[in-house]
């Protein structure tokens, strides 16, 4: 009898699970079994072209459908895994239970609510999936202004995208700066200017105290600092949290995210997890951590199906984000947390620059905007592994095609 693989998640850590093990020679059964009702599709376009009606919504599929079925993998949407059972080897769905050998969780991660009155009101929004930007879509199609609690990436690149279809869109962040929790100041100082350039109210150290109900419907804001704001609908951007209710009532270590091993194995291993929900030990800053992006989800899709088929490979990937903002490419790689130095290469006013973050004399991260070259090669020397000191990044002749030469 061939191997059961049974996928939760349909999100780019599910399905390159599935497409990797093809790939990779395995012949067993695969299982995507999702609670949406969209087979696989790329998520970033969800914040930038889809809301602004440049891609349809056929074209953020991964594949046609008819590759699944192509290549013997199995879609099961519009379906909710209720229980897993570790003795027997089975998850229980609405329509039965089903075996498996090997059990994937790559189940995401959901938006942080609003602890507030009215927050359940239809004007209140979050973005995680393609339902959440259906919704969104439709709610700009007769908006004048929209109010975007967060100033982090999802709520930056939201901004870009309203403001590009000529809506009003304000900015509250509690913060005392945008971006605050992944970049230095002098790249938060730059995106709050080139956002206010191209019109968006951007409203820092500022907190939401009410949500206003006037016969069902969001009516105004009322702010920390005392004033109102009337705003078509809100936007909320606070933050994520990893999807462990499966893995925790199966007695799967969870703090923070799955636990994870270097093989993407949880703690029983023939349940293995990839994408948002997992945390993992990453041996290049040799701590903890949960990541929420695109390029950690590929990497550990094609550790779990490498696992599975019995090969030898392991996660060891260096951090790296970007987000895309008006003709703005962000792109971030390393983590920057505690470092004691920055040093800019480029120029701010030429909207090209990168962002080099130092800790104790060595180079820990990079943030670049529209050097996209130049990236890349900073991103393969921090991936090394090799120590890359802060006086060959600050030297006045330093080029990025030379940082190898620097390394050690």
């Amino acid at each position: 009898m061939s191997l059961q693989v049974k996928i939760i998640g349909s999100s780019h850590a599910g399905a390159n699970v599935a497409y990797n093990l093809r790939r990779d020679g395995f012949e067993g059964d695969i299982e995507i079994i999702s609670t949406e009702s969209f087979p696989p599709y790329h998520r970033p376009p969800l914040s930038k072209d889809f809301l602004k009606g440049k891609t349809e919504k056929e074209k953020l599929a991964f594949k046609p459908e008819a590759f699944y079925a192509d290549n013997q993998i199995t879609l099961t949407l519009d379906t909710e895994v209720l229980s897993i059972d570790r003795a027997a080897k089975t998850i229980e769905m609405q329509q039965g239970t089903s075996a498996y050998d090997f059990l994937v969780l790559c189940t995401g991660s959901s938006p942080r609510k609003l602890n507030l009155d009215n927050a359940d009101l239809p004007e209140v929004l979050y973005l995680r999936d393609l339902q959440d930007a259906e919704t969104i879509k439709a709610k700009l199609a007769d908006a004048s202004h929209i109010t975007l609690l967060g100033g982090g990436d999802i709520g930056l690149e939201l901004a870009s995208a309203i403001r590009e279809l000529d809506i009003e869109v304000c900015i509250l962040e509690l913060e005392d700066r945008i971006l605050k929790r992944v970049t230095t100041a002098e790249v938060s100082d730059f995106y709050h200017q080139y956002h206010a350039n191209h019109g968006v109210d951007i409203r820092c150290s500022t907190g939401l105290e009410e949500i206003v109900n006037e016969n069902g419907a969001l009516s105004k804001l009322k702010l920390s600092d005392g004033t109102e704001l009337k705003t078509d609908a809100l936007i909320v951007g606070i933050g994520a949290i990893p999807n462990v209710s499966l893995a925790e009532a199966i007695g799967i270590a969870h703090e923070g995210g799955i636990h994870v091993d270097e093989y993407c194995r949880t703690s029983d291993p023939l349940i293995l997890a990839a994408g948002d929900c997992t945390n993992h030990q990453n041996k290049l800053f040799s701590e903890r951590m949960r990541l929420e992006s695109v390029p950690n989800a590929l990497a550990q899709a094609k550790v779990v199906s490498s696992s599975i088929v019995g090969n030898d490979l392991t996660y060891k990937e260096m951090p790296w984000f970007w987000s895309d903002q008006y003709d703005l490419k962000l792109q971030m790689v390393g983590i920057s947390r505690n470092f004691d130095e920055v040093h800019i290469i480029g120029s701010t006013e030429d909207a090209k620059f990168l962002a080099c973050y130092g800790k104790e004399g060595s180079l820990i991260a990079v943030d670049s905007v529209n050097m996209s070259k130049p990236f890349m090669l900073m991103k393969k020397a921090l991936s090394s592994g090799s120590r890359i000191p802060m006086e060959v990044i600050k030297d006045k002749d330093f080029k990025p095609e030379n940082i190898f030469s620097g390394s050690s």
